[in-house]
């Protein structure tokens, strides 16, 4: 019965003309997932192993530590960028968004960078952990590159993006392997995954220039970079808090139960948010599908979010069911079983995916409705939320007790949150709706 109504959806959704150009975009975007799904699992899977849950932990916390400045380097841009560049008239003013975007994400990725090399060198950690925290830093400035992605996302072209995903995955899988099996230290490591993202984003540019796309992308406009800067504040607030609730308690678990008990961790994060790809790609298919709706259509505006929402839904269940009872089984033969303490918070953790994924849809529908000062005062609830319960919780019960926290504060941010607030709960309405297959 479910699985018929939500059939019938999907043929009701193919009379619609850009079904076919979003559809196929979206198997792009699957494509160039899957690749990364396929190296996280087994050549991740691999690195891990050679490493050990000691070094695998400070790997981890490096990269959670430099991920915590990544807000700033990208000052709440993203959404807004695909948003700007969909309803652009011209290529003279995509020209004007991409090359003003590119230079406001270029400058505060460098004043990141500076933020948090004095950070390192003020602190007293060892000299292992501040070269990986350095090599990592190179996010902060790449990602301002970031915007090329953001241009076929918004001309849904993603199998651009898709052919270089292609390219540094395949270069940056090889190249683990290599120091594998040369008995590499584990800074190598951290260099081969900043070469994946540097690759990527050259290739994607070097699609741009090859498909002779009309766009100096160069133009800064100083008014225009004021006006995204207005608009970008509460999202920038909020993505500073939103990294804090989805990392902090990786930090957490590093200061407070070691290392080792950090590799633990990162490896039940790593089989959890290897799935993240699946929200993701839908919404940054399907999110200018959504705005073109929304100003001509409301009730099918409300229907396809609806449906997204159910799709996501079920397939999260499916998913934690299945880590749930195969959990053991997979940490054992493809991570090893020094690993096998992971089991038990890898079978909680698995269970934050289903609000993980309402949070990917209900975030941009908070951008569709303009309600970005939403996405702050929703992180940073839930950032302090997983903040109190990890002081509480992993004093009292350890690795469990973190996997609790993060559920608890993603329940709260993806699903409970809407409730606080009158305009909100339209979307609390259509979370429900989904679950239960009803029509919006």
């Amino acid at each position: 019965m479910i699985l018929s109504k939500f059939v019938d959806r999907v043929i009701k959704a193919k009379e619609n003309v850009n079904f076919i150009k979003y559809f196929k975009n979206t198997l792009w975007l699957f494509l160039s997932k899957f690749l990364g799904f396929f190296s996280t699992i087994f050549v991740g899977a691999w690195v891990a192993r050679y490493l050990g849950p000691e070094t695998y932990g400070l790997l981890a916390y490096s990269n959670s530590l430099v991920a915590l400045f990544l807000p700033i380097a990208m000052i709440g841009l993203n959404d807004i960028i695909v948003k700007e560049l969909v309803i652009s008239k011209n290529n003279i003013e995509s020209s004007k968004i991409l090359g003003t975007a590119f230079l406001l994400k270029f400058i505060f990725g460098f004043i990141s960078l500076m933020i948090l090399a004095a950070f390192v060198f003020l602190s007293n950690d060892f000299s292992e952990v501040r070269t990986l925290i350095l090599i990592f830093s190179s996010f902060l400035i790449l990602q301002s590159l970031e915007v090329f992605d953001f241009y076929f996302q918004s001309e849904v072209k993603s199998r651009f993006v898709v052919y270089s995903r292609i390219v540094s995955v395949s270069i940056s899988s090889i190249l683990k392997i290599i120091f594998i099996k040369i008995n590499s230290p584990v800074s190598y490591f951290a260099i081969v995954i900043v070469l994946e993202l540097l690759i990527t984003h050259l290739v994607t540019f070097i699609y741009f220039n090859k498909l002779k796309i009309k766009i100096p992308i160069f133009n800064f406009n100083k008014n225009y970079a004021l006006n995204l800067l207005k608009k970008s504040w509460p999202l920038f607030l909020s993505g500073m808090m939103y990294i804090v609730y989805i990392k902090i308690d990786q930090i957490m678990v590093k200061e407070m139960l070691g290392a080792k008990s950090a590799g633990f961790y990162a490896v039940s994060i790593s089989l959890s948010e290897v799935w993240y790809f699946i929200p993701n790609i839908i919404a940054a298919s399907f999110f200018p599908a959504i705005l073109l709706n929304k100003s001509k259509d409301q009730k099918t505006y409300y229907q396809r979010i609806t449906n997204l929402y159910s799709l996501l839904f079920w397939i999260a269940i499916i998913l934690s069911i299945f880590i749930t009872f195969f959990g053991e089984w997979i940490i054992k033969y493809l991570y090893g079983k020094d690993y096998l303490d992971s089991c038990k918070i890898l079978s909680i953790y698995i269970w934050s995916n289903v609000f993980f994924f309402f949070t990917t849809i209900s975030s941009k529908w908070l951008v569709a409705e303009g309600y970005y000062i939403h996405s702050f005062y929703r992180n940073i609830l839930g950032a302090i939320l997983n903040i109190g319960l990890n002081i509480i919780l992993i004093n009292n019960y350890g690795l469990t007790g973190a996997a609790i926290s993060t559920l608890v504060s993603y329940a709260f941010v993806g699903l409970f949150y809407d409730l606080l607030f009158k305009k909100l709960r339209i979307n609390f309405q259509l979370k429900i709706k989904a679950i239960l297959f009803m029509k919006s």
